[in-house]
């Protein structure tokens, strides 16, 4: 079962990595994170994350570390950002393998759990675009494991390991990072009824767990005591309770039409079952209490939050896929054969939209990328139809796999292909770069934030603030003025004076949306450019 979890590792692997860095950084969440771990490794600074010359301490900087890494051996690019999120993968399948096996004890569940765990459109999601989120699930992951491990062996080095890595969960995320691994054991205690006990050594772990979250903000405290109010109210409080400050506010539903989604198809085979089978394998195992328990209860407690995004469930689906795996082996035949067909009519549907592709004009197609990848899906059809003779068990998991590995290969043509509906800065970058050369003083951003114009122009951005609530920085943490040469705003006579100024240079760049253009008060300033180009959502002068 060991080589046919290397094999999965390595297949999934190569494939995370063919492309990787053919298409641009998203300007959402990915962009930020790429361009201050930029910052920290042109400044040398690594105490103090930057946006755009700002200080930005809206997340502890572990993934900033981490990325900064990637581009220590791979170069500040798109490939050195994302590298590490493939190894992310391969240690959450192993580490999904290695619980299930130490919490049931048979191979096959564990090897079918983490199959299932990879095969869920969430994971595919988190590890093609650098957040945090893909960092702190290995990491949970990791904590459950070396617990779980030391409670087999005792030995007081896998103890120390589960508290060491729970401050690396913290350094990742916050606070948010320890819920999962704790909720975890408060239900795996509960249900076996054993104690949690205080002992010496969970004293020396639970200060080195404190030693290691605390590090980074320690410093950073002693550096500027107000960044203490600005964690605890702002990043902590406000994040749970009014996400509206955040513009992330998301009803308390919200995740009970997501999750599904986000799972397919497995959580609809989960589901299936349990709905016939609930009270029985209820009675019957203690485990999957203890891993359904786990799961709707942080289901619950991240729809009471009030900020709402679609990776911060990322943490559930390892038990989905833990209770996929205890459960697949006691789906009937019918039910294996009806899950098997699902799966059919997924390839069946990706065939068809990626030949549709071709004959629609809004999207652009690579010819040859694609069709391979349509050739790849029916020859996996094909196989399984016609060639295949595995039992129905194994055929369910290794359509899943292909399945996976054509999606992987699918986003990877897409989003090279078509940089505009990935929100990609990549293309007008180098369309900037050719016709302005070397010449390009400042780049003039008005009222949004646009991380990947610096990653990729290498230029100085102002970000001229007017109605946006993204252009808003937070400045309290600056202690001297250089940061004002980053930002206009056009609230303060000041900032409209300096702004208008700009405008007598002729080596700038301006760039606004389409949707939120120069109110027309100022239009006139534009005029001093002689060229205007339209990009997709911005337009571009020069």
């Amino acid at each position: 079962m060991k080589v046919k979890l290397f094999t999965l590792l390595l297949l999934l692997f190569v494939v995370f990595n063919i492309g990787l860095g053919s298409f641009g950084l998203s300007e959402t969440s990915e962009a930020r994170y790429a361009e201050i771990s930029k910052e920290m490794v042109i400044s040398g600074d690594y105490l103090h994350p930057t946006l755009l010359g700002i200080k930005h301490y809206h997340k502890p900087p572990l993934t900033y570390y981490i990325s900064s890494l990637g581009y220590a051996i791979f170069g500040i690019n798109e490939f050195g950002a994302r590298f590490f999120l493939g190894i992310a993968l391969l240690l959450q399948i192993y580490l999904v393998f290695r619980i299930g096996y130490l919490l049931l004890k048979d191979e096959k569940i564990a090897y079918a759990s983490a199959v299932i765990y990879s095969s869920f459109p969430i994971v595919l999601i988190a590890v093609r675009n650098l957040t945090t989120d893909a960092f702190l699930v290995t990491f949970i992951l990791w904590s459950i494991y070396l617990w779980l491990k030391y409670q087999k062996s005792k030995k007081p080095m896998d103890l120390y390991g589960f508290f060491t890595v729970l401050g690396l969960a913290f350094l990742t995320k916050g606070p948010v990072g320890l819920i999962p691994s704790l909720l975890f054991i408060v239900c795996y205690k509960f249900y076996y009824k054993e104690k949690i006990k205080f002992s010496l050594p969970v004293l020396f772990g639970a200060i080195l767990t404190l030693a290691i979250s605390g590090s980074w903000f320690l410093a950073i405290i002693l550096d500027d005591p107000k960044v203490w109010d600005y964690f605890i109210q702002e990043q902590i409080i406000n994040r749970a309770t009014n996400a509206d400050q955040f513009h992330r506010s998301q009803p308390i539903w919200y995740y009970l039409l997501l999750a599904p989604v986000l799972g397919l198809p497995w959580v609809i085979f989960i589901i299936t079952y349990l709905l016939k089978k609930i009270k029985l394998e209820w009675k019957q195992s203690l485990l999957l209490k203890i891993i359904l328990s786990t799961s709707v209860l942080l289901f619950i407690l991240f729809s009471l939050f009030s900020s709402k995004l679609i990776l911060y469930i990322l943490p559930i689906f390892p038990f989905i896929a833990l209770l996929g795996g205890m459960l697949l082996y006691k789906f009937s035949k019918k039910q294996l054969g009806y899950f098997i067909k699902c799966y059919y009519a997924l390839f069946i549907i990706l065939i068809l939209a990626l030949i549709f592709s071709f004959f629609y004009a809004e999207i652009e197609v690579n010819y040859l990328q694609t069709s391979f990848i349509i050739f790849l899906a029916i020859a996996c059809l094909l196989y399984f139809l016609k060639v295949s003779k595995q039992n129905t068990t194994s055929k369910l998991l290794q359509l899943s796999v292909g399945f996976i590995v054509c999606l992987l290969l699918v986003h990877t043509t897409f989003a090279s292909s078509n940089p505009n509906i990935i929100n990609s800065f990549k293309s007008i970058s180098k369309f900037i770069q050719q016709e302005k050369g070397g010449t390009i003083s400042d780049v003039i951003v008005y009222d949004d934030l646009l991380p990947s114009a610096k990653f990729y122009l290498n230029s100085s951005i102002i970000t001229v603030h007017d109605n946006n609530y993204k252009t808003i920085r937070e400045i309290q943490f600056e202690h001297n003025t250089t940061y004002k040469k980053n930002i206009i705003n056009l609230k303060d006579p000041s900032g409209l004076s300096r702004f208008k100024h700009l405008f007598q240079g002729r080596d700038h760049v301006y760039i606004e949306r389409k949707k939120s253009p120069l109110n027309d008060s100022l239009s006139y300033l534009l005029e001093t450019f002689t060229h205007k180009v339209e990009k997709g959502k911005w337009v571009i002068y020069y």
